[in-house]
C-alpha cells in the first residue's frame, strides 16, 4: 500500500504537466473531428502499454544501449510529427471548423497516437527510468512488478491526457463557426506537431 501512495502521486504529478503528449493531443483537438483529442489520448495510452512490455521482456533496454537504434527511432517519429504538422498547415487554409469535425477518421486518429508514442525514444528510457525506482526484489517478481506499475502508469496517463483532449475539444467548440478562427486554430494544430516533431530530432541519448 505504501507504495502505491507514493507511486500514484507521482505518476498524476508528471502527467498533469504539459509536456509533449498533452501538446500532441491538444493538437488533435483544436485541429480534427469531435472528441479527437480522446482518441489521440487512447492511442498515446496503447502505446505506453506497449512500452511497458518492452521494458518488461527487456528489449528497451537493448534499444537505449544501442546508438544506431535510438538515433532511427528518433528520427522516424520526428519525420512522423513533421509531416503531420505540415499537411495540417498546408490544409489550414481550406479548413473550417464544421467541416474539420468530420476530418480524420477515428482509427486514423488513434492510429497518430499510438505512432508517435512508439516512436518516442525517450518514453522508453523514461520508463527504463521511472519504474525501476519503485521495484524491490522482496517484492517477488521484478517483470511482475514492471507489469503492474507500468499498467498504472498508463491509466493515469491516459485519464490526464483525455481531459486535455476534452478541454481542447471546448476550446473549439467555443470557437466554432469563425471561418478566420478555425484557420488560426488548424494552424496551430500544425505547428505544434512540427514543434514537437523538431524537438524530438534534438533530442539526445
Amino acid at each position: 500500500m505504501e507504495l502505491w501512495l507514493l507511486f500514484i502521486p507521482a505518476c498524476l504529478a508528471l502527467n498533469v504537466t504539459p509536456g509533449p503528449d498533452i501538446f500532441f493531443v491538444l493538437s488533435q483537438a483544436l485541429g480534427e473531428r469531435r472528441f479527437a483529442g480522446l482518441w489521440a489520448a487512447l492511442g498515446l495510452g496503447l502505446s505506453y502499454l506497449g512500452h511497458t512490455l518492452l521494458a518488461v521482456v527487456g528489449l528497451s533496454a537493448l534499444v537505449m544501449q544501442s546508438a544506431t537504434a535510438f538515433m532511427v527511432i528518433k528520427y522516424l517519429g520526428a519525420a512522423y510529427l513533421l509531416y503531420l504538422g505540415w499537411t495540417s498547415l498546408r490544409s489550414a487554409s481550406a479548413m473550417y471548423l464544421p467541416q474539420a469535425q468530420n476530418s480524420g477518421s477515428i482509427g486514423r486518429i488513434f492510429y497518430r497516437g499510438l505512432m508517435v508514442g512508439l516512436l518516442n525514444p525517450k518514453v522508453a528510457l523514461f520508463f527504463l527510468a521511472f519504474l525501476p525506482q519503485f521495484i524491490s526484489q522482496e517484492r517477488g517478481s521484478v517483470p511482475l512488478q514492471l507489469l503492474q506499475l507500468g499498467l498504472v502508469f498508463t491509466l493515469t496517463a491516459t485519464l490526464c491526457n483525455g481531459a486535455y483532449g476534452l478541454l481542447g475539444q471546448r476550446l473549439k467548440r467555443g470557437l466554432q463557426g469563425r471561418e478566420r478562427v478555425s484557420v488560426y486554430l488548424n494552424r496551430l494544430s500544425g505547428g505544434l506537431m512540427m514543434a514537437l516533431g523538431a524537438r524530438l530530432a534534438l533530442v539526445q541519448k
